[in-house]
């Protein structure tokens, strides 16, 4: 993907604990927020001393949480040239929803069943994600998109597989804001065919559904990526 180099946008408005772990906590916040919001773009060259600036922190609380994100796999450290944002990659992408695919399909399938109020939030959301859509509010179809696909996670009675759905979410947030120059629906047909087998009591055909939204997803990103961006696939 191109790289850009990200705008000074002044100090964040927020006062820090004279803890040093809080430091480091508020600058991972930030910085991992930054790369989900293309503040901090893939590929882009992390400038320590503008983040340490932003945040209002020394130097080393930013050293400390360039270390944690790069274990997050954020941040990539090349030698002689820093901290870099971890590209966005063909390769990346079809191991993310992979992994997606395998742990949410099964927590649809082994879901507790969902009652007439869980249907009605689960179709305002989809209301709101197309007046979002609409009005160009892509930072809110990305909110109301996790909102939809989490409150059904949440009825999986399994906390672990939650946990790990959520770190692999986080990753799959720069493709998802990628595949909004791509579809032109928000993906509302897709939505709604999961809710209609939820509201139904079949929970297979719900996770069928959500299988080919997942998988709709990706063959659009693919197909654009490869006609712009041949070789991203040999990264």
């Amino acid at each position: 993907m191109p790289t850009k180099t990200p705008e000074k946008t002044g100090r964040i408005p927020v006062k820090l604990d004279k803890a040093n772990d809080s430091s480091v906590a508020l600058v991972v916040e930030h910085t991992r927020q930054g790369i989900l919001t293309d503040i901090y773009p893939a590929d882009s060259k992390i400038h320590p001393k503008l983040i340490a600036e932003r945040c209002g922190t020394s130097f080393i609380p930013v050293r400390e949480a360039l270390r944690i994100l790069e274990a997050e796999g954020f941040i990539v450290f090349r030698h002689n040239r820093g901290a870099w944002v971890t590209p966005l990659t063909l390769a990346d992408l079809h191991d993310i929803y992979k992994l997606r695919i395998e742990l949410e399909t099964e927590a649809v399938a082994q879901s507790r069943s969902f009652d007439k109020s869980d249907i009605t939030k689960l179709n305002l959301l989809i209301k709101k994600m197309s007046q979002s859509k609409t009005k160009g509010k892509s930072d809110l179809i990305v909110q109301f998109n996790q909102d939809f696909h989490f409150y059904i996670y949440e009825h999986c009675n399994s906390e672990r597989r939650l946990q790990i759905i959520q770190r692999l979410w986080m990753h799959s947030k720069r493709y998802q804001r990628l595949s909004l120059q791509i579809r032109h629906d928000a993906a509302e047909d897709e939505h709604i065919a999961i809710v209609d087998a939820l509201s139904n009591g079949d929970h297979i055909l719900a996770a069928e559904a959500l299988r080919d939204h997942l998988n709709t997803t990706v063959n659009l990103l693919d197909a654009a990526w490869q006609s712009t961006e041949p070789h991203v696939g040999s990264y």
